[in-house]
């Protein structure tokens, strides 16, 4: 301190001369400072040092001072060797460095040695390319280079050598160190790492080292497919490098877990055949198709089940239920050329002879196959290849091959399909041609000699050659070549009836008639017509292919011929008859008369009897001789014929005479029985029927042929219960498939009154048989016999009435009657109730008398149903005394009280009654009768709701016969209302009372009726009504109605208090028997009680009404429309309605003007059953009811429905309940319910 004061002070002698100025000396002061600085050492500032990566002089300066300080610091050196390097001072680094290579310590020396070679390569990169220090430091560097690789380093500073080294050149330093760095076991690289490693070994020219590292990236993988390719790229490397032993080891050696995948056999086998080792490839071969086997096992266990449905396809001759060899064309293919190449002949004829079963049409294989076969001793084998091939390419080696192996092996098949081609291949002579032919010939292999022989007859070939083509073809069966060859020699030589006589057996064979017909016709022309065999051969053939026109001419021939035989004549009977009934009785006679049986006697008279040809019966009956006549009459049958004409020309008894005698040769003749029950039913021959029946019924009912016949019978004597009991109801089942039989059940039913079952039944029936036959498409006579067509055409006319049962008619009657002909009985029965059921009555007279005249043949039912239908009393009479019994009950009953012989009607009622207890319609009947002249009285109650009012009805009847059609009915009644709108009335008028007593008058054609009563209401008046129903006809009837002071209904008011005078005229038109027409014009009068005018209406209304069911129960539709117009008003300054305003309305905005009626129109549709209940009288409790649609022109839309039940309780009486609601079907308007109960007893 003191030298320092001293310097100082001498520094401030200002008498001494200046060395260095003051700024000059400051500056110096501040470096000495610093260097005092930088040589004292400081913590913070040597770390900061050591880390800098500068390069800066002044941290390379401060660091060497602190090596000076510390020379045994690594840090210090190694941050100063750094520093050194960032300033590219190489040297000084490497001198700084020098030191710490040889340290004991191995990281420090690693450490040293790294950074060595840092600086080597640091002043090698700064060299430029044309230094001429460049070769010495580069030889430095590779010396350096070396020593570093000696050294064990961490992974990424060996990679880094090994990179250093490429980059210097030095490959196989490089690669050593790769390689060494791929053996040290915990490396940290993936396969990726070591297969790009490979590639850069590889591109240094080190197979074998690229091949170890692809192996150790396929340790490496985790994937099959990564570590198979590793695998393969080590073995494909090594074939790279021309090491292919060493390949086939390393692939040998090194396959492992890649054992059992077939992709990496299949490369393997690839590789072993191309490196040359056969053994191996056959070795692996082996091993690749068991391993396709084992996975074609597994897929299908895993489809058996169903996991998987991918199956490959395999061989077709695989075990049943076991997988065949799966086949993959590169795996057959490798491994057959890796068998061939090893010699080894078994595996590989296995493997062809495994890929022609899966790929029959692979010829490639094929031909491998039959190589192969050869090789390994499988000639059979291979001939069967090389056909394949010569047959489908046409191969000449193939031929060839088989020309030389066939003879061998005595395969005489696949020898002449070569000798074939040897012919086909050049000109053929006759004796190598004969050769092929009788080869084909000792083989059965007729087919193809066949062929041959085809190929060869051509258009100019010899008739021989057609010949023998011919009958070879005809010897194997091939009947259209057979056929073609002989139309070829008929071609040339011309038509030979011999030769079509060829052509049809061959045909015929086969079953192709129409073919061998044809043949026929074209030889028919050249035929001569005494050739029998020809003539017999065309009818017969004729006949069976159905040509009935070509058929009848040739038997027709034959006919004429002088050996013609019985079955033949029949033949050509049977075709005439089909084409022209007509003409079959003489065909048939001529028979007769040549071959004298009483069979064909039989026949002939059928046949006439069919055509209606009852004069040809006579003719032939009367030319039997004596002789003739006795023998026929030793035949039921004929008797039974004899009694039908008999029958028909009106001789009864000798028609009853032939069927007895008949029937005493034999008890069951057929048809005989039948018929003469049928004889009596239609003769109305009710005695002799029920005598007859009384006798034989038990033993013929044995006969289940004749219970249809019994059935009818005691339908015909009116006793349907018996018949439905013993013939029908026990073989309903058995029959419910047999349209007419069914018919004839509904009929039966029908007649014992069950018509309900009847009319469903016949309904069901009928859409039956329009499923079978649609009505546009009506049967012919060839198709269903006369009976079945009449039966289901009439049912068809019952259920479809109006113009379509018109239609049907018509149509029946055109498929009816032949020309000339009259109709037959069934067609004029049906015309009979078509007239009845459309109500034309005279028709059926007019009918009657035109189509049957006086004949006792006239229909007893169109009779009845004519005369009750006029209400003719005179002819109900005379057919009462002519029939009486022999009349149905039911016509018989309704004759008797048409007839005005009540005592008659209700004694045949009794009858029906006694034997049909059960009878519903007798029973009825009978009702009828008694009821029609007995008294009644009535006791009626009904509740009604009228919108505004309510209205309670009381009312008794007392109705009594005063002659038999004079009655006089006496009513007495009140009626109470009640107030329900206040807004409406104010009041009412008290109790309304009635008294009514009313005339009927019956007369011959309609009835006329008076009435005439006492009411009190708001006021007391007299309604009388004068009624005339006249009837014009049957279809019109006409009802004229005067009536004054009627009570008025059209609105609540007018019921209460107002009145009308009424005019009217009514017609009726009945269309048919279920379809009506109603029309009625009424003209009103309207005025109050109290005299008080209101005005006029005018009202039309329309009716049309359909019957879908007449019985019971019944079932009515019907379509309505009206016209209510009314005119006038009322004046409510009249004293009289100003007095109904204080009476009814007093408190109300109401006056007398709502008595005025409202103008409407009214339409709708309407449905109703069984409301003749009512009032009509039922035993059995029956319900009724109907309901309707309806608009009106006012309110719209609206309704009415009624519901009800009538019936019996005492026997002798009769009650109804009902109950209706209606909305807009009245004036009102409102909507209006009544609940009503009607009792009427009879004494």
């Amino acid at each position: 301190m003191r030298q320092r004061t001293s310097i100082f002070d001498a520094l401030g002698n200002s008498a001494r001369p200046r060395v260095l100025a003051p700024r000059g000396l400051t500056l110096f002061t501040v470096v000495v400072a610093v260097v005092f600085v930088l040589m004292v050492p400081n913590p913070t500032l040597e770390r900061r040092a050591i880390e800098s990566r500068r390069g800066d002089l002044l941290t390379v300066a401060y660091l060497a001072n602190l090596l000076r300080t510390d020379p045994d610091d690594p840090a210090l050196r190694f941050a100063l060797a750094r520093q050194q390097l960032a300033r590219n001072e190489t040297d000084a680094a490497r001198a700084t460095l020098r030191p710490l290579l040889d340290s004991p310590d191995p990281q420090l020396r690693a450490d040293s040695h790294w950074r060595d070679w840092l600086s080597y390569r640091e002043a090698w990169s700064r060299l430029p390319d044309g230094s001429p220090l460049r070769p010495a430091l580069h030889k430095a560097m590779l010396r350096r280079l070396h020593e570093l690789a000696a050294e064990t380093w961490p992974e990424d500073m060996q990679v880094r050598i090994a990179a250093d080294a490429f980059t210097l050149g030095e490959r196989a330093l490089g690669s050593q160190t790769i390689k060494a760095l791929a053996r040290r076991p915990g490396t940290r690289f993936d396969a990726g790492w070591y297969a790009e490693s490979a590639r850069t070994l590889l591109e240094a020219g080190d197979y074998r080292g690229g091949a170890e590292l692809y192996l150790v990236a396929r340790k490496r993988a985790t994937s099959l497919q990564a570590r198979r390719s590793h695998y393969l790229a080590a073995l494909h490397t090594l074939q790279a490098g021309n090491l292919l032993d060493e390949a086939v080891a390393t692939a040998e050696r090194e396959l492992g877990d890649l054992a059992d995948d077939t992709e990496t056999l299949y490369a393997v086998v690839v590789l072993a055949r191309a490196c040359g080792r056969p053994d191996v490839a056959d070795r692996l071969a082996r091993r690749m198709i068991r391993l396709s086997l084992r996975d074609q096992l597994q897929r299908w266990q895993l489809a058996q089940a169903g996991l998987d449905g991918g199956l490959r396809p395999t061989a077709a001759t695989a075990p049943p239920g076991a997988p065949g060899l799966a086949f993959d064309e590169r795996i057959y293919s490798l491994a057959y050329d890796a068998f061939l190449g090893n010699r080894n002949l078994a595996d590989a004829y296995r493997v062809a002879e495994s890929a022609v079963r899966q790929r029959p049409d692979d010829l490639a294989w094929r031909e491998r196959l039959a190589k192969v076969a050869e090789w390994h001793g499988q000639p059979r084998v291979a001939l069967d290849q090389w056909l394949v091939l010569a047959r489908r390419d046409g191969r000449r080696d193939a031929w060839e091959a088989v020309l030389r192996l066939a003879p061998g092996l005595t395969d005489d098949e696949a020898l002449v399909a070569a000798l074939e081609w040897d012919a086909r291949r050049q000109t053929p002579d006759p004796t190598r041609l004969a050769a092929v032919v009788a080869t084909y010939e000792r083989l059965g292999r007729v087919q193809e000699a066949l062929a041959f022989l085809q190929a060869r007859a051509g258009d100019k070939a010899p008739a021989e050659v057609l010949e023998a083509l011919e009958q070879l073809a005809e010897r194997a069966g091939e009947i259209d070549l057979a056929i073609a060859t002989l139309g070829r020699l008929e071609a040339r030589l011309g038509p030979d009836p011999r030769r079509a006589e060829r052509v049809v057996a061959l045909l015929m064979r086969e079953g192709r008639g129409r073919e061998a017909f044809a043949a026929l016709e074209r030889a028919k022309p050249h035929t001569a017509p005494g050739d029998k065999a020809f003539w017999r051969l065309h009818a017969d053939l004729a006949a069976f292919i159905e040509d009935k026109p070509a058929a009848q001419d040739s038997y027709r021939r034959v006919a004429d011929f002088d050996d013609v035989t019985e079955t033949e004549f029949t033949r050509y009977l049977e075709l005439v008859r089909e084409a022209d009934p007509a003409a079959a009785g003489p065909v048939a006679e001529r028979a007769w008369q040549r071959f004298g049986q009483t069979a064909q006697l039989k026949r002939v008279l059928d046949l006439y009897a069919e055509a209606g040809r009852e004069a040809d019966i006579a003719r032939v009956l009367g030319q039997l001789t004596p002789a003739q006549r006795r023998d026929a009459e030793q035949d039921a049958r004929f008797l039974a014929q004899r009694g039908r004409h008999h029958q028909l020309a009106g001789r009864r008894a000798a028609a009853r005479a032939d069927y007895q005698q008949a029937l005493a040769l034999q008890p069951r003749a057929e048809g005989v029985r039948e018929a003469l029950l049928w004889m009596l039913i239609d003769g109305n021959d009710a005695p002799t029927l029920r005598n007859l029946l009384a006798r034989h019924e038990d033993a013929w009912a044995e006969d289940e042929a004749l219970h249809d016949a019994l059935a009818a019978a005691w339908q015909a004597l009116s006793r349907p219960q018996r018949a439905l009991d013993r013939y029908y109801t026990p073989r309903l089942r058995e029959h419910r498939g047999d349209f007419l039989w069914m018919l004839g059940y509904a009929d039966a039913l029908e007649q014992n009154g069950d018509t309900d079952r009847a009319w469903r039944l016949r309904e069901a029936l009928l859409q039956q048989a329009r499923r079978e036959r649609p009505a546009d498409a009506e049967p012919t006579a060839a198709q269903l016999d006369q009976a079945r067509r009449a039966a289901r055409l009439r049912l068809a006319r019952s259920q479809n009435p109006g113009d379509p049962s018109h239609a049907v008619l018509r149509e029946i009657l055109r498929l009816d009657r032949p020309a000339d002909a009259p109709f037959s009985p069934a067609a004029r029965e049906l015309v009979l109730a078509w007239f009845i059921d459309q109500g034309q009555i005279e028709g059926v007279r007019g009918f009657l008398w035109h189509q049957y005249g006086k004949s006792l043949a006239r229909p007893l039912w169109a009779e009845t149903t004519a005369a009750l239908g006029s209400a003719d009393p005179r002819e109900a009479g005379r057919l009462l005394e002519q029939w009486d019994e022999r009349l149905p009950r039911y016509d018989r009953v309704n004759l008797a009280r048409l007839a005005g012989t009540p005592a008659i009607a209700a004694t045949a009622a009794f009858e029906a009654m006694d034997l049909q207890r059960d009878d519903e319609t007798s029973h009825l009947q009978l009702t009828e009768i008694m009821l029609e002249q007995a008294d009644r009285a009535d006791l009626d109650l009904a509740q009604r709701q009228l919108g505004s009012i309510d209205e309670s009805f009381t009312g008794a009847r007392l109705d009594i016969g005063l002659a038999p059609r004079l009655r006089l009915a006496v009513e007495l009644g009140r009626v109470s209302r009640q107030i329900i709108d206040r807004n409406y009335f104010s009041a009412l008028p008290g109790l309304e009372a009635l008294a009514m007593a009313r005339l009927d008058w019956q007369h011959d054609d309609g009835t006329t009726r008076l009435a005439i009563g006492r009411r009190d209401s708001y006021a007391s008046y007299t309604p009388i009504l004068v009624e005339r129903e006249q009837r014009i006809n049957r279809q019109l009837s006409v009802t004229a109605t005067v009536g004054r002071d009627q009570p008025a209904t059209e609105n609540a008011a007018l019921r209460v208090a107002g009145l009308r005078q009424q005019a009217g005229l009514g017609l009726t038109l009945r269309l048919s028997g279920r379809d009506q027409l109603n029309l009625r014009f009424d003209d009103y009068r309207y005025s109050a009680q109290n005299g008080l005018p209101i005005g006029r209406a005018r009202q039309t209304q329309l009716e049309y009404a359909h019957a879908f069911r007449s019985e019971l129960s019944d079932l009515i539709g019907s379509a309505f429309a009206s016209s209510y117009a009314f005119e006038g008003g009322v004046d409510t300054t009249d004293p009289r309605a100003v007095e109904i305003k204080q009476r009814l309305f007093a408190t109300t905005p109401v006056d007398a003007a709502a008595l005025a009626p409202s103008s409407f129109k009214l339409y709708g549709l309407r449905l109703s059953t069984n409301t003749r209940h009512i009032t009509d009288y039922t035993r059995a409790l029956r319900p009724f009811g109907s309901v309707g649609l309806l608009h009106n022109s006012v309110v719209g839309a609206g309704y009415d429905y009624s519901l009800g039940l009538a019936g019996s309780v005492l026997g002798n009486d009769h009650f109804s309940a009902l109950l209706r609601e209606d909305k807009g079907g009245t004036g009102t308007y409102a909507k209006t319910r009544q609940f009503a109960l009607h009792y009427r007893y009879l004494f």
